[in-house]
């Protein structure tokens, strides 16, 4: 397979194994990045993990700006936007994060619209789905539902992933761009190296002792494996114009996490947090900040996802989000990140 694929924020902790797994399977990718040490980061991990490096080329172009981008684009036949802020503790301003996260994504599919690619998948999140919604709802969460970002109980990250999202069907509307979008839930699975994303970067402060208690919550989680075939799936599948909700069967909580990480490291237990934060305590915070409101929101709420498009049409086989939360963990002490 000859064709090029563009992977923006190739630096990042999901855009990694995108970028693996399509080298592995033989396409020609670019990725873009801040700075040549970023570029040589990434080079090292696919060399690493047996990827062809000699398949691999860079472009460098920032979300602050629209420079470089169409330059970056030139050539690819495939857009595959990561790139997006996600801040392991989130701006006390609720739009904090929207600006670079809506503005980035229109720089980067517009150049690319401009530039001939045909297809785009833009990597977004169950954040754009789950939240805003009546307490009272008991369904499944499916691709036509919504985060209601005029909810006060919606953090800074929900509303811009919510808000970049939708910049991006807009702009495919408007070029005629080919566009799927991926949402997955909290993404676990192994690191490839010591830079870890905002999700990996929580099991690591469980396994510092940094985490005295958790809120009894759960989250839809997955795999970064399983997020990474779906990127690449999501490329040549006949369908497109699809919201692929990503989120293994089982539910983990929080605590579930710590448990688990108890269990199969028993020298870190006195370190992995044992109490749990009040429901009465989150809500009294939340009254000062919509990303704790959020959480509280959670508190009770086991949030499903409807999974059966990317079962149906992407063919995935989710790998079990206990399986996924321990083999970060594993990764990461095989890394020395804890």
């Amino acid at each position: 397979m000859d064709d090029l694929v563009l992977v923006t924020g190739a630096s990042g902790f999901i855009a990694k194994h995108i970028v693996l797994r399509l080298l592995q399977e033989g396409w020609r990718v670019r990725g873009t990045v801040r700075g040549q040490e970023r570029a040589d980061e990434v080079r090292s991990v696919v060399e690493v993990h047996g990827g062809d490096s000699s398949r691999l080329e860079f472009a460098f172009a920032d979300l602050s700006s629209g420079e470089g981008w169409f330059q970056a684009a030139g050539g690819c036949r495939y857009l595959v936007h990561t790139a997006s802020p996600f801040p392991l503790i989130p701006p006390c301003d609720a739009d904090g994060l929207v600006s670079l996260a809506k503005r980035g994504t229109e720089y980067v599919l517009r150049a690319a619209a401009r530039a001939g690619t045909e297809r785009a998948v833009v990597t977004s999140s169950v954040a754009a789905v789950l939240y805003g919604h009546p307490a009272g709802r008991a369904s499944s969460f499916a691709e036509a539902d919504w985060t209601n970002t005029k909810a006060r109980a919606v953090s800074s990250y929900a509303r811009s992933k919510t808000l970049a999202e939708k910049a991006a069907w807009d702009v495919a509307r408007e070029t005629g761009l080919s566009l799927s979008t991926i949402n997955p839930g909290l993404v676990f699975g192994p690191v490839l190296d010591k830079r870890l994303g905002t999700s990996a970067e929580l099991v690591a402060l469980l396994l510092r002792g940094r985490v005295p208690a958790l809120p009894d919550i759960a989250f839809p989680t997955v795999d970064v494996r399983d997020v990474a075939t779906a990127h690449v799936r999501a490329l040549t599948v006949p369908v497109t114009g699809r919201r692929f909700l990503l989120a293994a069967p089982d539910e983990l909580t929080l605590p579930g996490v710590a448990a688990a990480l108890s269990e199969a490291y028993p020298d870190r237990r006195a370190k992995l947090p044992r109490h749990r934060i009040p429901a009465s305590l989150l809500r009294m915070v939340g009254r000062f900040s919509p990303g704790v409101a959020m959480l509280a929101d959670d508190i009770g709420r086991a949030k499903t996802v409807d999974t059966t498009p990317a079962r149906e049409l992407l063919g995935l086989d989710f790998i079990p989000a206990r399986t996924a939360a321990l083999d970060l963990a594993e990764s990461l002490l095989r890394n020395g990140c804890v």
